[in-house]
This record gives structure tokens, C-alpha cells and sequence, in this order.
């Protein structure tokens, strides 16, 4: 199984004045385009994703929905997880993937620290690397294991500058 591992794009910032809560903000449109490009770059890599799981808040939740979309995803294929949301289990989200029998790719659209700490425990069984994603950045982890946990190796991670250079560079 390939889990695509997505952190949301650009976001409106926290604040006061402008009523930006933690789980209502929601992409800039900057954030928007980018995360169209970086999509559009996924798809110039033959990445196909046969399910999309996101925290709910807000931020993640329109992030999901531009990969589906330009993947030719339909709307039943994306669901929210609140094993996603920041501070959320990793034990309660390995076992939701777990019941995902025949599902050979999921995307996982979230938030730091907590994506890399997933990424980290999928690739060494400990939280202890430091694996960095970028808003809109996006790693392939290839699973190899379920049982007990879920184990398997980095393939890649891609900065989102990097997935909208491949876009570019499939439009040629």
C-alpha cells in the first residue's frame, strides 16, 4: 500500500481582529493555486490515490478537496478523520487504515508535526526522526506491513516548489 502524506496548503494566519480560529482557517487563495500546481505534479508522476482521508479542520479539508479534484477524484472518496486533527492517535489512525481491505493508495491530508511523526513511526517505529513537511508538501511512504503496526519505507518527499516544477515540466 502507498500512503501519500499531505500537508495542507498556505492558510490564513491566526488571530484576533480577524476571527480566525484554529479549525476555521482556511487557504489563502495563494495557498489555493499552489496547491493546484503541487496536485497537478502529483498527476505528471502517474500518482493515482484510491482514497483521501483528512483531519477536518477547515485548511486540511479544502487541501483534500483540490487533490481530488485534480486527480478526477470523486467527492465520496474523501472523508474526514478526526484521527488526522492535530494531537490526534496514531494508534486510531494505522487502525482506520487497517480497515481499508483492497485499498492500494491512500492520501493522508494533514498537519505538523504530527504528519512527520507518522512518517517517522511508519519508517523506524519511534517518533524520533525529524521529518519536515512543508505546507503543501507531500511523502510516499510504501507500506509493507499491518501487522501489528503499520511499517515500511520513505520512497520520497517532494517540497512543494518541486511538485509544481514537475507540472511545469509535463505541460512542455
Amino acid at each position: 500500500m502507498d500512503l501519500y502524506v499531505i500537508r495542507h496548503a498556505i492558510a490564513q494566519p491566526l488571530g484576533r481582529k480577524n476571527d480566525f480560529t484554529e479549525e476555521k482557517r482556511a487557504l489563502t487563495p495563494e495557498g489555493r493555486d499552489r496547491m493546484r500546481e503541487a496536485a497537478k505534479g502529483l498527476r505528471a508522476l502517474g500518482v493515482t490515490v484510491d482514497l483521501i482521508l483528512t483531519s477536518p479542520l477547515a485548511r486540511a479539508v479544502q487541501t483534500a478537496e483540490v487533490v481530488a479534484g485534480v486527480l478526477g477524484m470523486k467527492e465520496k472518496e474523501v472523508e474526514r478523520t478526526n484521527n488526522l486533527a492535530p494531537g490526534s492517535s496514531h494508534v486510531k489512525l494505522f487502525g482506520e487504515i487497517k480497515k481499508r481491505n483492497g485499498v492500494e493508495s491512500i492520501a493522508l491530508v494533514g498537519h505538523q508535526p504530527e504528519l512527520g511523526q507518522l512518517i517517522s513511526r511508519i519508517i523506524s517505529g519511534s517518533v524520533d526522526l525529524s521529518i519536515q513537511l512543508k505546507k503543501g508538501g507531500v511523502a510516499c511512504v510504501n507500506v509493507t506491513e499491518t501487522v501489528p503496526v503499520l511499517r515500511g519505507s520513505l520512497a520520497w518527499l517532494l517540497a512543494p516548489a518541486q511538485l509544481r516544477a514537475l507540472a511545469r515540466g509535463s505541460q512542455s
